[in-house]
């Protein structure tokens, strides 16, 4: 019993591998064909099972959860407005701001960034794709030089985001495909001489996690040493699903970049029952977990403008202005919730009733308020154009005139 005691960590480790050995061959195709076990693929329901338990092994042994913090929070909230409160916090934080191609009514993101220029530091526009051979392809009409010149002649950092496809983690997987997406990558920043990167890769297994990090360590060195910045966008740790976040280990990507944006947005998404987009808690709670692991230099927390109008099951993307518009189209009052810091409001469509969450100028100033409390960096906007004008004014009173 005394040297069970005494080494029970290493037979602990060692009767992990034994277990995961035989289920990472059954549940990889590849290793599956390898091995002669071609019947995996008649049962699929059996591969789903085995990669929930490797997933439940994989989270046991890797991030522990902080405690729930309290939220300390006091509102100050009339109507539209909210009473700011002028802070001493030292340095000047940082805005990231995502930028996107596509227009909708009203919510432009070149004409927001001609706006609000003046307050964004680094903009990080949804340019780029990576294959799952390691090429690089455009993404909803690609580079904009209008957008580009614009932002440098301004000296606002340009960091073009490059995003996943759903079937390339043999990128993360393989040292040759990866080596060369990493390569791909720095040549288009030196051939359009970008600020650096914004590397977004969602929806990756949780047994891509070793891979995603040698992808980001590769990467990251070969920026460096052309002086060129490396930035990750990640999900949030407490209350997210582990498919969605566990191949992500801060701990070891914190040494490795420059900046982690952490996406404290859609804890209420389309598809998911209606709630709060970014429940004031939630986000502290994450803030919190990600300080155990990541310097908080390092941190920009993610902001959405943004929400969604759920009815029958499934929830439609909404700006926060065309939010707001929408309540007054329908005749609907929007109500401040206490404890989520975040407004909503009900409205019907015949026998149909419309819930809307969405996240505002008002629910924004909490979140600075934690930016300046935990002395993080600064903040990455999720996405320029969707905002009215008081959101500008909120970012420049918080973390901009300090």
């Amino acid at each position: 019993m005394d040297f069970f005691l005494k080494y029970r960590k290493i037979i602990t480790f060692l009767l992990l591998i034994l277990f995961l050995l035989p289920l990472f061959i059954i549940i990889s195709t590849t290793a599956a064909y390898s091995a002669g076990l071609e019947w995996v693929d008649k049962y699929p329901w059996l591969k789903g099972i085995l990669l929930f338990l490797f997933a439940l092994f994989l989270n046991k042994y890797t991030d522990n959860n902080v405690e729930d913090e309290q939220v300390n929070s006091v509102p100050v909230y009339e109507g539209e407005e909210i009473i700011i409160e002028s802070k001493d916090f030292g340095t000047e934080k940082e805005v990231l701001a995502f930028h996107v191609n596509w227009l909708t009514s009203d919510e432009d993101s070149t004409e927001s960034l001609k706006r609000n220029w003046q307050n964004i530091d680094m903009l990080v526009p949804f340019w780029y794709t990576v294959k799952a051979d390691g090429s690089i392809v455009s993404r909803y009409g690609g580079y904009q030089y209008e957008v580009d010149s614009f932002s440098k002649s301004r000296n606002i950092k340009v960091l073009p985001l490059i995003n996943n496809s759903q079937e390339n983690n043999m990128i993360l997987v393989d040292p040759a495909t990866r080596s060369r997406a990493v390569n791909n990558i720095v040549e288009l920043v030196k051939k359009n001489d970008f600020a650096g990167v914004n590397i977004d890769f969602e929806h990756i297994p949780p047994w891509t996690r070793n891979g995603y990090t040698a992808f980001i360590k590769e990467l990251s060195e070969k920026l460096r040493i052309i002086n060129r910045l490396t930035t990750i966008s990640v999900f949030p740790k407490i209350d997210v699903p582990l498919d969605l976040q566990g191949a992500y280990n801060y701990a070891a990507l914190a040494p490795l970049v420059d900046r982690i944006i952490i996406m404290t947005y859609d804890h209420h998404w389309a598809k998911g029952p209606a709630g709060p987009i970014a429940s004031i808690g939630w986000v502290e709670k994450n803030i919190l977990y990600a300080l155990e692991y990541i310097p908080a230099d390092k941190i920009l927390l993610g902001i959405a403008n943004y929400g969604y109008d759920w009815s029958g099951g499934y929830g439609q993307d909404i700006s926060a202005r065309r939010a707001v518009q929408l309540a007054e189209e329908k005749g609907a009052e929007i109500k401040w919730h206490e404890t989520h810091q975040a407004p909503y409001f009900y409205y019907w469509e015949g026998s149909k009733k419309h819930e809307v969450w969405f996240e505002n100028s008002n629910s924004l100033a909490f979140k600075l308020d934690l930016v300046n409390k935990y002395n993080l960096r600064g903040i990455g906007i999720w996405r320029l154009g969707n905002e009215k004008e008081r959101f500008w004014n909120i970012i420049e009173n918080k973390l901009k005139n300090m």
